[in-house]
């Protein structure tokens, strides 16, 4: 398909499978600059599957994914990729190595100390509760200000309150900066804040 001014991604009758088998109906949906798209679903739905296909992770089963060119996409699966040895700080100095972001170590102070994380950065990740855990594999998105898509699986589970605001405060900003998000929860969305547009998501052979 041509571009479309601030389009970043376009899914039309999308497919997904899950070890061989088709796991929600056909896709369709775009998500522009500015934009947060909520996939929603019961369990068994495919949202894990559908985000792990528009974030390269898997290929489709059927039908068109177009990105925008060079568009650079930070996926956060639900596991938290927290490694138990290491400290906050050098957990999170592992993930920006690893997802190739913003590393120095004054980006990564300035990211403990936005999602709460700063006294405890240097005790080890195992001592952490969920909650805690959830942060710092959250405390990417603070180093991902180049990643133009963000896609997040469950990113709200585990989160307290304040971990929830912080979250919400990150997604907006990137939106501002002309960023796209697209997440899935199974949790009602935080009262108080601006609610993204919804795209449900049926299992294969379930009416539509």
């Amino acid at each position: 398909m041509t571009s479309e001014a601030g389009l970043l991604l376009h899914a039309r009758e999308l497919r997904c499978e899950r070890g061989g088998r088709a796991v929600c109906t056909p896709q369709s949906f775009s998500v522009c600059a500015g934009q947060a798209l909520w996939l929603r679903g019961r369990n068994g739905s495919g949202k894990t599957s559908l985000l792990r296909v528009l974030a390269g992770l898997a290929a489709p089963a059927g039908g068109d994914l177009w990105r925008a060119p060079h568009t650079g996409i930070l996926y956060a699966g639900h596991q938290n990729a927290v490694k138990d040895d290491l400290s906050l700080f050098e957990n999170l100095q592992f993930l920006a190595q690893m997802g190739q972001l913003q590393g120095s170590d004054t980006e990564v102070q300035a990211a403990l100390r936005q999602w709460g994380l700063w006294a405890a950065r240097h005790r080890p990740a195992r001592v952490l509760s969920q909650g805690l855990r959830r942060r710092l594999s959250l405390a990417r998105l603070s180093l991902a200000e180049q990643r133009a898509l963000w896609v997040l699986d469950e990113p709200f589970d585990a989160l307290d309150d304040d971990g929830v605001s912080v979250l919400i405060a990150q997604m907006y900003a990137h939106h501002v900066r002309g960023g796209a998000t697209v997440l899935s929860s199974h949790l009602s969305w935080p009262a108080g804040a601006a609610e993204p547009a919804q795209h449900w998501l049926h299992p294969q052979g379930a009416p539509s």
